[in-house]
């Protein structure tokens, strides 16, 4: 998750580089939102990621589960 989410970070930090450059904003202002909108996405991505383990991985669980006790829960 880790990966993903700095991956997602780096991948943002040089989008918003390149809009805040292209709209004629001050490097150091332009920098700055940059890296601010890095840290938000790695922490957004990390967060997501997850939760979405979390879940597939209770429902592997679940299946597991069901398929143990013969089917049960199952509609």
């Amino acid at each position: 998750m880790r990966h993903m989410a700095m991956m997602a970070a780096v991948i943002g930090f040089f989008v918003l580089s390149f809009v805040g450059w292209f709209s004629d904003v001050d490097v150091f202002v332009c920098s700055m939102r940059a890296l601010g909108g890095a840290v938000v996405l790695y922490f957004v991505v990390s967060v997501a990621g997850t939760i979405a383990a979390r879940i597939i991985a209770d429902a592997a669980v679940q299946a597991h589960v069901d398929h143990a006790r013969g089917g049960e829960g199952k509609q």
